[in-house]
């Protein structure tokens, strides 16, 4: 399941399956943030085994440039962009996975759509195991980050809210970032708490900032995160355009231009 950042991890991986005595039939692909597709070539060709993906994700996996695009607005991306953590070395999709059961190299497993933080993620169940992918973060992602990345508040929210349905239908939980659980529901609860938190700072920020970096500025402040570097500053900004996006939404906060600029305030 995914196959990591690069060529290095990707063959950690395979020397690993090789020690449990097994054998690769298949890597699938949740979603394309290259921290979890940039190994799938050298996967793909080392041990010959096709690789599945979700439709929409499939797309950036076989043309990764896409991934620092949005990140840059759809310009050329900066110098920061273009490295491995945000420009993922390209793969061919050789399936398309749907949400729903399905038959991969023997094994029935069921893919559980999980939009919002990738928008066509898919969460990946089988065996008693669900891996969650991003869809959910460990406590302890949450508290390293401050600000996680997601594309689309409100249907991160209503993932959240489904994986807590889900609690106790699998013996383990797997994010792709942190260790394993068998109780995924208050981890759920708690990433849906925190993005709730970030929303309602986007939203207080309004009273006085109306751009969307004065408003990622004054959120930080308000959360007590730091903003390291040119990279997380696009991450984090994502997450604020899609709080934005989710207070239109909500009819909450409406948005123009004035004096040439972007300006956002509450409605």
């Amino acid at each position: 399941m995914d196959a990591g950042l690069d060529s290095d991890t990707a063959k950690k991986i395979l020397r690993a399956v090789d020690g449990l005595g097994l054998r690769l039939s298949a890597v699938i692909i949740t979603h394309a943030h290259a921290d979890h597709f940039g190994g799938a070539a050298t996967i793909r060709n080392r041990a010959g085994v096709p690789v599945y993906a979700p439709t929409l994700e499939a797309a950036v996996i076989a043309n990764p440039l896409l991934e620092p695009l949005y990140l840059f607005s759809g310009a050329a991306p900066m110098a920061e962009l273009r490295h491995k953590f945000t420009l993922a070395q390209p793969c061919a999709v050789d399936a398309i996975i749907e949400a729903g059961d399905a038959v991969i190299g023997g094994i029935t497993v069921r893919a559980i759509p999980a939009p919002g933080h990738a928008p066509n993620q898919m969460m990946i169940a089988g065996g008693g195991v669900c891996f969650v992918a991003d869809a959910c973060f460990a406590p302890e992602v949450v508290a390293k980050h401050g600000i996680p990345f997601y594309t689309d508040v409100i249907q991160t929210l209503e993932t959240l809210h489904a994986l807590q349905t889900l609690n106790g239908q699998y013996r383990y939980f797997v994010p792709g970032h942190g260790d394993a659980t068998p109780e995924i529901g208050p981890w759920a609860a708690a990433n849906a708490e925190r993005l709730a938190a970030i929303r309602e700072a986007v939203y207080a920020a309004l009273a006085d900032v109306a751009g969307p970096d004065e408003i990622l500025a004054r959120v930080a402040e308000r959360l007590d995160v730091t903003i390291p570097n040119p990279v997380v500053h696009c991450l984090m900004r994502t997450t604020i355009m899609a709080c934005l996006s989710a207070l239109q939404a909500e009819g909450r906060a409406t948005v123009n231009v004035n004096a040439n600029r972007l300006a956002w305030k509450v409605n």
